[in-house]
């Protein structure tokens, strides 16, 4: 973890916060794996390794109490790791609650050195009696002896640690590190102040003290090396082992210092010094790999370049009007930077989704064993990057649909067997492109929607008339209507009609939509579609009678050209050969209805959908655009198919069209309207002229 100087300690005691949730759900997702494949010697070591990272970095900045806790954690592990205590399934439970202490210690608003909740005290009382562990020594006793590995053949190393003189300015402390050592044995420390230089060079803010380890512990150089896991980037760290003749000599002297003055001050002009005295003993860069940035300020840094390619695209619409040469060569240099600076802000917008995906491992274990059900969760596409906007409100939908999943959905196992299906059920949680588009699926292998189950409990709420002819999806669109269950009795997971609800407005508020596929018997799939970005897209500005649109451009395939005699050629059926392929086409001056003629050749924009290829007919294609997305509002939220709206370079609006859903209420309408008539009547004022 690399902080920029100046940061406070409130700042560093946060960054080490967020950097410990996310080894915490890491740790979580290796458990659970860990609980079906017991001797996985790599689970393992990657369980230790992360428990020893939050115990070390824990310490190291202050957070005393979460460290002590998690001690004997990391303990019982080491017991893992050795062949010891065997993996049980009570362990894992045991260290998966201690993760949520865990959690609640990293919540604290203070510096993290209070006492921990009296349930840690309970929690490590069982682990230790599960592990075979010693109960701890009084306080009194030294640190060193309350722990290190219980057994092994110890052995001596030689440690040489010199703090890269910008250490203390990155909140490190190099004493909560040594101190951190004794927890694994006891060492023999000496400082070495050979590079402190003269009063007048000193710099207060630098670290010039290096320290000679002679450590004897049981434990093997890669642990020891975790205690400087945080920090080894930013110093010199050798870890030697001392050779077992001459130990108890070399431990006495605690490793090689310089005999006399002339020998430490060749020592001392050895070492390169910076500006300000200090040495620089490591080849690291100067520059930090990666800096943690408030979200607050990346999504400012996008609104401001949303802005900005507004003003490139109405300098754009300026320079296209003048005949200036100076003026265009300045547009499109403009261009070519916005165009650069809005591809990089989004890029660092974006996020795989595995961190979302990985936690729900811990909701499906703690429901089956709540609901005495066996369960499964397999994931697939986890590197799918989506919008970090998206994701952060993605998070509460996915958790609903799998609770109702696993309430509902999925039978507990002696009625799957009887059905002839394995008494393990099955979610799988998806994700993958699509276009413009993300599509994130929650399937499971359950009992399926009861359609005429949903169909009565929707006519009993009045929400449907007895006589209402409803596809399948029509049906199962009902779920999602606030209040609506048809659970027989309330349970703890779910049964209030709220949480698809839930899913319903969330989805809605990020442009999404959600498709629901079941099979009596069989099981359920719930897909949502979601935008890549919140922010900007690229897309096809085109013109249709006195309007603009946009279609998203990562949809759309080729543009070709619709004539008066390809008309006659089809018969009058809206189908347009490209290359010997038959592909449908969508008038779009039909389907919203703008009266005025269409000119003598006409534009056909070919994309691609979940239905296929489809063509949508324009008047014209204006170019490509770089598009800022802006809302419609509430009064709109019921027009699935315009996905939102944006500013052009003139100050006009248009309207940013979903192909996805224009082919599907297309589809939808030619099913139940007559022949010939629009898909979607005129609306009185019409569509937003330009």
């Amino acid at each position: 973890m690399v902080q920029p100087a100046g940061c406070n300690a409130e700042q560093l005691r946060q960054s080490f916060r967020e950097e410990a949730r996310e080894i915490l759900v890491e740790l979580e997702s290796a458990l659970l794996e860990l609980n079906r494949s017991s001797g996985d010697a790599e689970l393992i070591g990657s369980v230790f390794r992360g428990l020893h990272t939050i115990k070390g970095s824990g310490s190291m900045f202050g957070f005393e109490s979460l460290a002590a806790f998690t001690h004997d954690l990391e303990t019982a592990f080491d017991g893992v790791r050795n062949g010891r205590v065997p993996v049980t399934c009570e362990l894992i439970d045991l260290t998966l609650a201690a993760l949520d202490q865990i959690r609640i210690l990293l919540d604290e608003k203070g510096s993290g050195a209070e006492e921990p909740p009296p349930a840690c005290a309970g929690i490590l009382d069982r682990v230790r009696a599960v592990a075979g562990l010693p109960a701890p020594r009084p306080a009194a006793e030294p640190r060193a002896h309350q722990s290190g590995p219980a057994a092994g053949k110890e052995s001596d190393w030689q440690i040489r640690f010199a703090p890269g003189p910008d250490m203390l300015l990155y909140g490190a402390n190099p004493l909560l590190l040594l101190r951190e050592l004794q927890t694994l044995g006891a060492p023999s420390v000496r400082a070495d102040m050979a590079a402190v230089p003269s009063l007048a060079e000193l710099d207060p803010e630098r670290c010039y003290v290096s320290w000679q380890i002679v450590l004897r512990t049981s434990a093997s150089r890669d642990v020891i090396r975790g205690v400087f896991l945080f920090v080894e980037s930013d110093c010199e760290l050798t870890i030697d082992p001392i050779p077992t003749t001459g130990a108890e000599s070399e431990a006495s002297g605690a490793g090689p210092t310089p005999a006399c003055e002339a020998d430490r001050t060749a020592l001392a002009l050895k070492e390169a010094r910076s500006v300000s005295g200090g040495r620089r003993v490591y080849d690291q860069p100067d520059s930090a790999a990666s800096l943690r940035v408030p979200a607050a300020r990346l999504d400012q840094v996008v609104n401001l370049v949303g802005e900005l390619v507004t003003v490139q695209a109405r300098l754009s619409e300026l320079s296209a009007r003048r005949d200036d040469p100076e003026l265009a060569a300045v547009s499109e240099e403009v261009d070519r930077l916005t165009s650069s600076l809005r591809e990089n802000s989004m890029n660092i917008r974006m996020m795989p989704i595995r961190g979302t995906f990985e936690k729900f491992r811990r909701l499906v274990h703690d429901l089956a064993r709540d609901l005495g059900k066996n369960v499964e969760l397999t994931i697939e596409g986890a590197e799918t990057e989506l919008d970090k906007t998206v994701i952060d409100q993605l998070s509460d939908p996915l958790m609903h649909l799998i609770r109702n999943s696993m309430d509902h959905g999925i039978e507990p196992p002696d009625l799957r067997l009887s059905r002839g299906k394995p008494a393990t059920a099955s979610i799988h949680l998806s994700a993958r492109h699509s276009g413009a588009s993300v599509l994130v699926g929650v399937s499971d292998d359950g009992r399926g929607i009861d359609a005429q189950a949903v169909r009565t409990r929707a006519i009993e709420k009045g929400l449907v008339a007895e006589d209402a002819l409803l596809a399948d999806a029509e049906v199962f669109s009902l779920i999602f209507r606030p209040g609506f269950s048809t659970a027989a009795q309330v349970t703890d997971v779910s049964g209030r009609g709220v949480g698809m609800d839930v899913v319903r407005q969330r989805v809605e508020s990020l442009r999404g939509t959600i498709d629901v596929a079941s099979r009596p018997g069989q099981g359920t799939s719930v897909t949502l579609r979601l935008p890549l970005t919140m922010a900007i897209i690229d897309g096809l500005l085109v013109r249709v009678g006195g309007s603009c649109f946009v279609l998203p451009l990562a949809s759309t395939l080729e543009c070709i050209e619709l004539t008066r005699e390809d008309v006659v050629r089809a018969n009058g059926k809206h189908l347009a050969n490209v290359r010997g392929e038959i592909v449908p086409y969508i008038r779009l001056r039909e389907h919203f209805g703008i009266s005025t003629a269409p000119p003598e050749i006409e534009q056909i924009m070919v994309v691609e959908t979940g239905e296929g290829r489809y063509g949508f007919v324009v008047d014209r294609v204006l170019g490509d655009c770089q598009t800022v997305i802006k809302n419609l509002g509430r009064f709109y939220r019921r027009v699935q198919v315009v996905s939102g709206a944006t500013i052009l370079g003139n100050g006009t609006v248009a309207l940013i069209l979903d192909p996805e859903r224009l082919v599907e209420e297309a589809m939808r309408g030619a099913a139940h309207r007559p022949r010939g008539r629009p898909a979607v009547r005129r609306r009185r004022g019409g569509l937003p002229a330009n």
